[in-house]
């Protein structure tokens, strides 16, 4: 069988402020029927390499920084790849470069598209206490996480889930979907699902400013999705016994364990499990409560 020739783009960090991990770009270059020939990424990162970038160079698999289109097109020409994979390339993908892959360029998306279209799928379904989400697998048109669905993976989000755990099930789900569709989008097999546009949704960056906790305006299990939202950014922020924090772990309760649980909105509790005081390392609440209460 002749392998499918594959140019990846995309540094795969599905997420902000996760521990990025290569496993889309690792299912990929570990398969027997796959020729991985080349990783385009957008800016280079001047402080260190990323991830992916390493784990293709390791492969030596070459690794390309492009500007523009045209950059874009002129390295695609020095390879005969079948078809792209794109996954949090950052940049929009004009026709001409999807129209020079003669079976286009598949993107994979961590979430059940249409719903939670834009760059902030995972944290939306934390934040919204979603008790699933997904991976789809889709062609890339220009506009935005639009295109024809081609296989979605469902995943059931489970209470102790953070923003990390949630991105590695669904990155793992979504290698799993991608290498299954793969042999039928190069023979023009696959089947392809229109996304309903009437139902879909959008989901909104994360900004710094968001990472105050305000247990006075919100529930204690808005919070507690905040927290495994936001974590490694925005993060989640207050003050205890005079130093300010970013919570790690927490959990909803009746009543509080400490001094430092949140009342919230709602009359339940925000329970500190974990957090980082300023300038020091990440500890467990009595931890904290042994070297700051007086």
């Amino acid at each position: 069988m002749t392998k499918i020739k594959i140019i990846f783009f995309g540094n795969e960090q599905l997420a902000q402020g996760i521990k990025a991990k290569t496993i889309l770009f690792d299912a990929l270059r570990e398969s027997p029927d796959i020729e991985l020939q080349a990783l385009i990424l957008t800016n280079p990162n001047h402080r260190k390499p990323y991830v992916i970038e390493k784990a293709a160079k390791a492969a030596n698999i070459p690794v390309y920084f492009s500007r523009n289109s045209e950059e874009i097109r002129e390295i695609i020409s020095r390879y005969n790849a079948d078809v792209a994979v794109l996954a949090s390339f950052g940049k929009i993908i004009p026709d001409s470069i999807i129209n020079a892959f003669p079976c286009g360029i598949i993107n994979i998306h961590p979430s059940l598209l249409p719903k939670y279209r834009g760059t902030t799928p995972i944290e939306s379904a934390l934040l919204n206490g979603d008790s699933e989400t997904g991976v789809s697998v889709m062609r890339l048109v220009k506009e935005m996480d639009a295109g024809p669905i081609l296989a979605q993976e469902t995943i059931t989000i489970s209470k102790d889930d953070t923003k990390q755990s949630l991105y590695e099930k669904l990155a793992t789900a979504g290698a799993k979907a991608l290498l299954n569709v793969l042999p039928d989008v190069v023979t023009k097999n696959a089947a392809e699902t229109a996304q309903n546009q009437a139902q879909a949704t959008f989901t909104a960056p994360l900004t710094k400013d968001l990472s105050l906790l305000q247990p006075g305006l919100k529930t204690a299990q808005e919070l507690s999705n905040e927290v495994r939202a936001f974590a490694g950014f925005p993060k989640s922020k207050s003050e205890f016994l005079g130093v300010a924090c970013t919570v790690t772990a927490a959990h909803t309760a009746d009543q509080a364990s400490t001094e430092l649980d949140l009342c919230c909105k709602d009359g339940k509790y925000l329970v500190i499990d974990r957090l980082i005081p300023e300038n020091s390392k990440e500890m467990d609440v009595q931890s904290f409560l042994n070297g700051h209460k007086k």
